[in-house]
């Protein structure tokens, strides 16, 4: 029972200590701090870069008119608020100040720059693989609804 009081302190302390983290990433925190990366790296420039990486599949007599019809169908209001949404629900304010800094800075930059060309060569690899698992689970579940049936 000597221990109680010194357990009860113990708890109050981390409490105290506690508080004041999470005073600092409020949902007005994350949102500030979405805000700022967005600033940095706005999403019509993410997109903007994917649609160039695109469009070199295009041939390049379309091309001019394939990116002005991209960016004039692909509603970029939209996609930054899911985005913004998504970051003040998934990351700390700390973060997203973290991410705003890296992209903010020479390297950061850089590597956005091209971050485009990294997306638009993984993504086709993504889709198909993630297409030829839904293709076999389909087979596999066919299949065993057919030995079922026998």
């Amino acid at each position: 029972m000597t221990h109680f009081p010194m357990r009860c302190l113990c708890v109050a302390l981390a409490a105290l200590l506690w508080l004041p983290a999470q005073a600092q990433d409020s949902l007005a925190d994350r949102q500030a701090a979405a805000d700022r990366y967005l600033q940095v790296v706005p999403m019509s420039r993410m997109l903007d870069d994917a649609f160039a990486e695109i469009g070199k599949q295009v041939p390049a007599a379309h091309r001019a008119q394939f990116l002005a019809d991209m960016k004039a169908i692909v509603r970029v209001d939209a996609l930054e608020t899911l985005t913004r949404e998504a970051m003040v629900r998934t990351f700390t304010a700390d973060e997203l100040n973290a991410l705003a800094d890296f992209y903010g800075s020479t390297h950061g930059a850089s590597a956005m720059k091209k971050f485009g060309t990294y997306i638009a060569q993984v993504i086709p690899a993504v889709q198909a693989e993630v297409q030829r698992g839904l293709e076999q689970l389909q087979r596999q579940r066919s299949s065993a609804t057919t030995s079922r049936s026998s």
